[in-house]
């Protein structure tokens, strides 16, 4: 199992640069000059980071204190939650025998209960023990006969690993996280990098600057005006394959004080006799996904939540999904639907699109 999970994760960190049909593209519009703007950009999380500083009274003569805090963060994230390290904390959690208990950080188990709360919110269409059944429809069917031709598991395979994904098995106590079952494993992929984005908003926020948008492989979290002086526009791209980030833009966006992310499945699938099989798995059937849902972009307070809610959402049908954007405060939510080769889309009442 761990050369499987291995195995996975190398595959998915090497693909995460290319996922990128459902990455949102940077739009800074306007049309004056900031007195100060600086840009930090580098690769971190299995894919790359931007963050723009913007002020009137900042001088950023010397960005070297700021660069290294912000590789201090995802050092410490990497430490934690990344399934890529194998003695990360959840690395080390994902190999422990049944009740057997290690004790994870703050940043893990704040990652890990916000977690538990989106499974609840979305009556288990989130859910990151959901692993096995990733690493099951990833790899394929175990016996099929051409190893190199991808096939779909069989009706026994999918349950055999199904019954191991339950997010209310997952039992943490003050900080001390128990193994419920040997198959037990737990993936943050979905919300980790929404919560660093979350951390280095609030390592900026805290040196004083007013103005700035954090933003890790598509997910934004901004404060303020961009160097324009003008809330910050985040285009949503056309969910169209063989396509690069900003390449056709479907909507743009104005966010301000606020954080979105966006998820979809339309660039990454397995393929068999004519099928498509999205890589989006139902954690409640333990199945690929199946839908016309093309995109779901979520607005939240914090990217930690637009990001567990962007997956959710991609999971629940368009009709449960807007029921319940509806009923959250402070959540906006917009999905892009393909339709007999058609794009469609639908938004929730508060949606602040700009076209």
């Amino acid at each position: 199992m761990t050369s499987l999970v291995n195995q996975y994760f190398t595959l998915k960190l090497m693909k995460a640069r290319h996922l990128l049909g459902f990455l949102v593209f940077i739009l800074v519009l306007g049309c004056h000059k900031p007195i100060q703007y600086t840009e930090l950009n580098g690769y971190a999380m299995g894919t790359t980071y931007s963050i723009k500083l913007i002020s009137n009274t900042h001088t950023f003569k010397n960005i070297d204190p700021i660069q290294l805090a912000v590789d201090s963060i995802f050092t410490e994230i990497d430490n934690q939650m990344s399934t890529y390290k194998s003695e990360s904390e959840i690395s080390k959690f994902n190999r422990l025998n049944k009740s057997e208990t290690i004790k994870i950080s703050n940043g893990f188990s704040q990652v890990l209960l916000r977690s538990i709360y989106w499974s609840e919110k979305t009556k288990g269409a989130f859910d990151v023990s959901v692993l096995p059944s990733v690493i099951l429809w990833r790899n394929g069917k175990s016996d099929r006969k051409y190893s190199e031709q991808w096939e779909p598991p069989t009706d026994y395979e999918s349950v055999l690993e199904m019954v191991k994904v339950n997010f209310e098995k997952i039992q943490l106590m003050e900080n001390i996280l128990i193994k419920a079952d040997v198959g037990q494993m737990i993936d943050l992929n979905a919300i980790a990098k929404g919560w660093g984005v979350d951390q280095l908003f609030d390592y900026i926020h805290d040196t004083g600057v007013t103005n700035f948008m954090v933003e890790i492989g598509g997910e934004v979290r901004t404060r303020g005006k961009n160097n324009k002086g003008s809330f910050w526009k985040i285009g949503i791209d056309k969910p169209m394959v063989n396509t690069v980030p900003g390449e056709q833009i479907h909507s743009v966006v104005s966010v301000s004080n606020q954080a979105m992310a966006t998820s979809g499945n339309y660039r990454n699938f397995n393929q068999f006799e004519n099928k498509q099989y999205s890589h989006i798995i139902d954690p409640r059937t333990g199945r690929p996904t199946q839908s016309n849902i093309a995109s779901v972009t979520v607005i939240a307070e914090t990217c930690m939540d637009a990001d567990a809610l962007a997956t959710a959402l991609n999971v629940m049908d368009v009709d449960e999904g807007t029921a319940l954007v509806e009923s959250l405060d402070g959540i906006e939510a917009f999905w892009i639907l393909k339709e007999n080769d058609q794009l469609k889309s639908v938004a929730s009442s508060g949606m602040p699109l700009l076209n």
